[in-house]
């Protein structure tokens, strides 16, 4: 027995004596690739020997699944021996498919559009790997964006000081604006002999008018939807209502460093009330509390004529039909509610800290970070933001916009070669000045022209709850209270759109929420936005 222990620790001398010396040999040169002396840590090939990168994600789907054949991967992958097998899933279906994916032990390589808390709790379990000595040696290109806009370090940062993700990041101005925006039918408005409203109490009797008439000349008045959406919905939501009443349709807001939650304010209050008017007459379309996006589009797009009066979404043209997309017009500046407010969200810039972490599975993390830098070089983010088939490059360095072919909608045409925003990019606001874009036509704005967004800055507030990762404790204390506090007052908002009384439950509600721990709920956003804030002014 004692000579079968030292013929053990003999064998594991010999083998730890081995696996230093090869560490040795490949010290400089490499970094966790299978074979150390294929990686190089400038210039192409990446590795000299192929591999394959197990990526899990989803997509649009628009573009469809095969990202293998689009022009950016192909260009992202150009010269590397990197490859790709892509497990891409519809976006309806990821959340759960992500939850499965990392609760069974058999993780990809790299795993793309996570949540927050998951990049957080992951990183706290050594199930993500820490990034960010690999970005200060591997990734030159995020490294110069980083430092162009240290905002975004700072919203991937977790507050154990890692970076255990890498962001999908647009600074352009123009994405300040809320997507969520008005779009009114101005053919209807024509054949009513409305003006466009400007107040609340204009909107709601300009969608009576489309109630009561045959809009749509087919004999039939009762056919017609004067108002569709999709509540709750960032998009596609009525959220564009509530900054007619003083407040935003977020779960958080923050006014002069208090945070308020919403859904307990006197001015949550007065915009449920409001839709319970306009449901009341039947002038919202019942389904908005049921359908999805895609319902939501096949019904503003599918008919001979349009059908609905008005809507909500970032885009008219990309969303309706080819033969009545204009019938729309220009999306409208916020409306003047009952007490004068006027306003609508500055919103945060377009960033999503948690799209691809690099898991403990991955034997390649160097090699990863290096091919995934290629997607922070200016040139190649433009064309993952906006498509390189809508892109000419011109001899002044500047990108005249190709306009979609009669075949393809503005939507599917932007999105044809790119995943673009089911993967990583850094769009800056130097590129986007060096895009031709096209010019509104007299009269007419759209949330894709600055111009829009212009017009939209005498209205904004900064309110918006800041993009920051809190710790994997504050997590677990924002899950202790997010469901059911999110699912009561849900339930409660579609009993008093729909059926009314919330002056005579309102004292209760509040009183419920209180004893679901509301203050403690407040709390752990408090904490966050008060460490984050003192981080930033380091």
């Amino acid at each position: 027995m004692r000579m079968r222990k030292r013929e053990l620790s003999s064998l594991a001398l010999v083998l730890s004596t081995a696996a230093l010396l090869a560490g040795c040999a490949g010290s400089g040169k490499s970094g966790g690739t299978a074979n150390e002396d294929d990686f190089h840590e400038s210039g192409l090939p990446i590795v000299d020997k192929p591999i394959t990168l197990r990526i899990a994600g989803t997509y649009d789907e628009r573009t469809g699944s095969n990202w293998n054949e689009l022009e950016t991967i192909k260009e992202l992958n150009k010269d590397t021996n990197v490859q790709e097998d892509w497990n891409l899933v519809p976006g309806t279906d990821w959340a759960n498919k992500r939850k499965i994916t990392l609760a069974s032990g058999d993780l990809p390589d790299v795993v793309l559009d996570l949540t927050n808390s998951e990049v957080v709790t992951g990183g706290a379990q050594g199930m993500f790997i820490p990034l960010e000595d690999l970005i200060a040696k591997y990734a030159p290109n995020l490294t110069a964006f980083l430092a162009k806009y240290p905002e975004v370090r700072q919203a991937i940062t977790a507050p154990d000081g890692h970076i255990y993700s890498l962001p999908l990041a647009n600074m352009s101005q123009y994405k300040h604006a809320d997507g969520n925006s008005l779009w009114i039918n101005k053919e209807w408005l024509k054949k009513i002999g409305m003006e466009m409203p400007t107040t609340t109490e204009d909107f709601k009797k300009m969608l009576e008018a489309f109630k009561a008439q045959d809009m749509d000349g087919d004999g039939n008045p009762n056919n017609e939807i004067p108002l569709t959406g999709i509540y709750g919905d960032s998009l596609y939501g009525l959220g564009y209502l509530f900054g007619s009443f003083n407040t935003m349709d977020n779960t958080f807001i923050v006014q002069d460093d208090k945070v308020q939650f919403v859904r307990s304010t006197p001015e949550y209050k007065n915009a449920i009330d409001y839709l319970h008017s306009l449901y009341a007459e039947g002038l919202i379309d019942p389904e908005t509390f049921t359908q999805n996006s895609s319902q939501l589009i096949a019904k503003i797009s599918s008919g001979k004529k349009a059908s609905v009066g008005a809507f909500f979404a970032w885009s008219a043209d990309q969303n309706t039909n080819a033969d009545y997309r204009w019938d729309y017009g220009s999306p409208i500046i916020p409306l003047k509610g009952p007490d004068g407010y006027q306003i609508t969200p500055r919103n945060n810039l377009q960033l999503s800290p948690a799209m691809f972490v690099i898991t403990k599975a991955d034997k390649h993390p160097k090699a990863t970070m290096r091919w995934v830098d290629r997607a922070y070089e200016p040139e190649l983010s433009l064309k993952l933001r906006e498509g390189p088939n809508r892109l000419k490059k011109m001899d002044d360095g500047t990108y005249d916009i190709i306009e979609n072919p009669k075949n393809y909608t503005a939507g599917e045409w932007k999105v044809k070669e790119t995943p673009y925003n089911s993967f990583v990019y850094g769009f800056s606001q130097e590129m986007r000045d060096k895009e031709r874009l096209p010019k509104p036509k007299p009269g007419q704005l759209d949330p894709d022209f600055d111009e829009w967004y212009q017009a939209l800055i005498p209205y904004m507030k900064s309110w918006v709850f800041p993009d920051i990762l809190f710790t994997n404790d504050q997590y677990k204390t924002i899950e202790q209270y997010q469901t059911d506090i999110q699912a009561y007052t849900d339930k409660m908002a579609a009993q008093w759109i729909t059926k009314g009384g919330i002056d005579k439950d309102w004292d209760g509600y509040v009183q419920t929420l209180n004893k679901m721990g509301l203050s403690d709920y407040i709390k752990v956003y408090q904490d966050g936005y008060d460490t984050n804030k003192k981080n930033l002014e380091k």
